[in-house]
């Protein structure tokens, strides 16, 4: 298989699932939260602006909004995200969910599917790769370092050792420990 045609796709099993929500899906769940909130929050100032007739008391009031949604933004969107994940966790006991849990492998990316989102990331993302005798860890750097691990005992051994001659040759080299 040549390099441009590389593909190759894993489904997780429940751990790597897990280590995964607590990862990123927490983090996409405060992000989405976060939108949903500054949009109501808009919304609310835009309406405001229309009914006030008095601009000063308008923009009072706007940044007295503006300070609660900061406010509720630093106290609580922890809880919220927890929330989420819990609830997550909760489906997860449906086998029907855990099987939409997919990692690709592609010639320029890496990605994570699942029914709650789905993450993209390069190649060049990669910081480092670590292979151990049960694991693979990819090491990413963005804004949140994530670490993508895939356990080797569980998949296909033709699959991963392909995954792994493609990055050796393509991406940079596996430590392995």
């Amino acid at each position: 298989m040549t390099a441009a045609n590389f593909s190759v796709e894993f489904q997780l099993n429940i751990s790597e699932i897990r280590k995964l929500n607590k990862m990123y899906f927490k983090h996409l769940y405060k992000e989405r939260i976060v939108v949903s909130l500054l949009i109501i929050l808009m919304f609310v100032i835009s309406i405001d602006f229309i009914l006030e007739n008095d601009f000063l008391q308008w923009i009072i009031k706007s940044l007295v909004l503006i300070v609660l949604f900061v406010l509720i933004h630093f106290s609580c969107m922890d809880m919220i995200a927890l929330l989420v994940l819990k609830l997550t966790k909760k489906l997860l006991g449906s086998a029907k969910f855990q099987n939409k849990y997919k990692l690709y492998f592609t010639y320029s990316d890496i990605c994570i599917t699942s029914p709650l989102g789905e993450l993209n990331h390069k190649w060049t993302k990669i910081e480092k790769v670590i292979s151990t005798k049960n694991f693979l860890f990819l090491y990413i750097k963005e804004r949140n370092t994530y670490i993508i691990s895939i356990s080797k005992k569980n998949y296909n051994h033709l699959q991963m050792e392909e995954l792994l001659t493609f990055v050796e040759k393509n991406i940079m080299s596996i430590t392995k420990v």
